[in-house]
């Protein structure tokens, strides 16, 4: 499972760029509050933008009612499957504050019983029975160029800095660059 980040053909790469790549096949995640037989229209309108890439199906997040999900789904007439109807239920709900999530350790408790929620509603819906894995190759790459040989990069972690992605950290390592990670919560100084 890889989840793309903005729209489906929204970035350089995009997700779309990367699930051609790599044969992935796509779930579109549509919030469909507002919007029955229009869902179906935007979920086949983005399936037919590109031929390069496949479109397993549509969940549809945010859906009322049963009768809801039944107008989308009537509305796709079998050109894509609904995979998943999501209802608006603030107990499934992951909590957030404005500009981002609330971190899992913030929640650690109420995130099983949100998951084990969502996992019962989900119950047998079409999302469960997944596409075939993808196959992906070990590639031979290059150990990049020491372009960063002695240079010392401050990185901000700790509470309110906590997003921070691996590869790029091993990459600047990898060009020769000395991390020296700081608080700025709880450091007077940068290192």
């Amino acid at each position: 499972l890889v989840e793309g980040a903005m729209g489906v053909f929204d970035g350089e790469p995009s997700s779309a760029d990367l699930a051609a790549t790599f044969n992935i096949p796509i779930a579109l995640v549509i919030d469909v509050k507002g919007m029955a037989q229009t869902a179906a229209a935007v979920a086949l309108g983005l399936a037919s933008f590109r031929d390069d890439v496949e479109f397993c199906g549509l969940i549809a997040n945010n859906c009322g009612t049963q009768r809801h999900a039944q107008l989308i789904d009537d509305a796709l007439a079998g050109r894509m499957p609904l995979l998943a109807n999501l209802a608006r239920d603030p107990e499934v709900s992951l909590p957030e504050r404005h500009l981002g999530l609330v971190q899992a350790h913030e929640v650690r408790e109420e995130l099983e019983h949100r998951f084990n929620l969502g996992k019962a509603w989900l119950g047998g819906q079409a999302i469960c029975d997944l596409p075939k894995p993808v196959a992906f190759t070990s590639q031979d790459i290059a150990a990049p160029q020491k372009l960063l040989q002695g240079t010392t990069i401050g990185i901000a972690r700790d509470a309110a800095f906590s997003f921070i992605y691996s590869a790029n950290t091993r990459l600047l390592e990898a060009m020769g660059a000395k991390l020296s990670y700081f608080s700025p919560l709880n450091d007077q100084h940068l290192p």
